[in-house]
């Protein structure tokens, strides 16, 4: 491979390090001695150890590889963390595994990663300036990779914790690598070896295990609609769902840009009667669908155009085409609400809130961390009056190992509402409805914090 490279002094690089760069900032600080590895223009290469000595054992002194261009290769890796060969690539990487640590390893460009990324110990950095792509990120809590652009990770795993992501969805970490890669297999706490995954790239073999969970439930619920037809049993078990509160006589969401409003019959506080009905609009048409006394059903529309006026569509096919595609959201919507909203019971909330363990948390510190489970952190707010004269409604806040946010919260008294705060952003959102996958893991995760606090509660009673 020396053949392909320029040994130089790493001065003569000044120009080219990056601003911001480690070795921008202390290229000087080396001697001619010590020798800089430059490739002009794109590099494909099997593999790249960057332990010290390994690349060019002929030219000992190179500390650095630079890659004036862009970068494949099929594994990098090294094995000692307490220092290694520094990998700057001015360009795009593509690697199948990293396994690295000790070193600055920058990428100008987007680093995409077919199957794990890991880097270990804390003498070590991964800088990418463009967007990071990678199938497993095996995290170790002591080295930083920054990424400025987009980053993608399908699974992430916390070495020292032992949990992490999966699509969203909680998994642990003997779900995601092979059983070689840790110590003592027969212990209960066995430790994941680095230098067992960089043997493992090196032979050429895949670290990970094949995923394949599903983010369906596994047991069979039947669904509370069953067909879709446009009928007043239909507005009627909307009516009777989950969402229907118990102090009001309607309930109003919005899904993928469509508002939906289902209303009682009743009579407003003007004293006008209002209809058994349903109201949708989207970014074209309002509908309005009601029961008539004869238990048939009227539907009408309107363009979103100001001054429109309402027609009858009850026999237009056309128009029953496009009313259809809202109405089955409408009960697809209610369909999931069903499923998941009633696993969690708003007094059992409520209970939680007031637990004794959990006001003495708060008795101890203003500003308390929470309880930590693994790298899932789970903290509590109680319903109170802010300084502005806000209500704040009590809630259990749960911080996944990917830096997300589930919150379920008692400012309903018909169901405990959810809500999502994606990693590195702030404010919450509602839970789409369609989403099923962050359904799924927001009932998961509800069911570890679960399991898990009822051992703190245990202890806390027993000590």
């Amino acid at each position: 491979m020396s053949n392909l490279f320029r040994f130089i002094p790493i001065s003569q690089l000044a120009d080219k390090f990056p601003e911001g760069s480690w070795w921008a900032r202390f290229y000087q600080d080396f001697s001619d001695e010590q020798l800089a590895a430059y490739y002009e223009g794109d590099l494909t290469l099997p593999s790249l150890d960057l332990d010290w000595e390994q690349p060019f054992p002929q030219q000992k002194e190179v500390i650095i590889i630079f890659i004036d261009g862009n970068l494949t290769v099929d594994n990098l890796y090294n094995n000692e963390t307490d220092g290694a060969i520094g990998l700057m690539v001015i360009g795009n990487m593509s690697v199948k595994n990293i396994a690295v640590g000790g070193q600055e390893i920058y990428v100008s460009g987007n680093l995409l990663i077919e199957e794990i990324v890991c880097g270990s110990y804390n003498h070590g950095e991964m800088i990418v300036k463009g967007d990071l792509s990678a199938a497993v990120l095996v995290q170790d809590d002591e080295y930083s990779i920054k990424v400025d652009g987009h980053k993608s990770i399908v699974c992430l795993v916390n070495v020292w914790e032992g949990d992490g992501v999966f699509q969203e969805l909680p998994v642990g970490i003997h779900e995601v690598l092979i059983d070689d890669l840790f110590l003592d297999m027969e212990e209960e706490d066995a430790e994941f070896s680095f230098c067992t995954l960089v043997t493992v790239i090196k032979e050429g073999r895949s670290a990970l295990k094949k995923i394949t969970e599903s983010p369906t439930k596994k047991e069979a619920i039947p669904l509370y609609f069953t067909h879709n037809t446009i009928n007043e049993e239909n507005i009627l078990k909307l009516t009777q769902c989950i969402l229907m509160p118990n102090n009001k006589p309607s309930f109003d969401f919005q899904e993928q840009g469509v508002f939906f409003k289902v209303q009682l019959e009743h009579i407003d506080a003007d004293g006008d009667k209002r209809d058994l009905s349903v109201y949708m609009n989207d970014n074209r048409n309002h509908y309005y669908i009601w029961v008539e006394q004869d238990h048939s059903v009227g539907l009408l529309s309107r363009t979103i155009d100001e001054g429109s006026d309402w027609e009858d569509i009850t026999e237009s096919q056309e128009q029953l085409a496009e009313i259809s595609d809202c109405w089955t959201m409408l009960l697809t919507c209610a369909n999931m609400a069903e499923l998941y909203l009633r696993n969690i019971e708003v007094q059992y909330v409520q209970d939680i809130l007031q637990n004794s363990v959990i006001q003495e948390l708060y008795s101890e510190e203003e500003e308390n961390e929470g309880f930590w489970d693994g790298s899932k952190c789970y903290s509590f707010r109680q319903t109170h009056t802010d300084e502005d004269g806000d209500l704040l409604y009590g809630r259990i806040e749960i911080k996944t190992p990917d830096g997300a946010y589930y919150f379920y919260s008692v400012e309903n008294g018909t169901y405990v509402s959810r809500h999502y705060q994606p990693p590195d952003q702030y404010g919450k959102e509602d839970l789409s409805y369609l989403n099923l996958r962050r359904w799924e893991a927001s009932e998961r995760y509800f069911t570890r914090f679960k399991q898990f606090l009822s051992q703190m509660i245990e202890a806390g009673v027993n000590s």
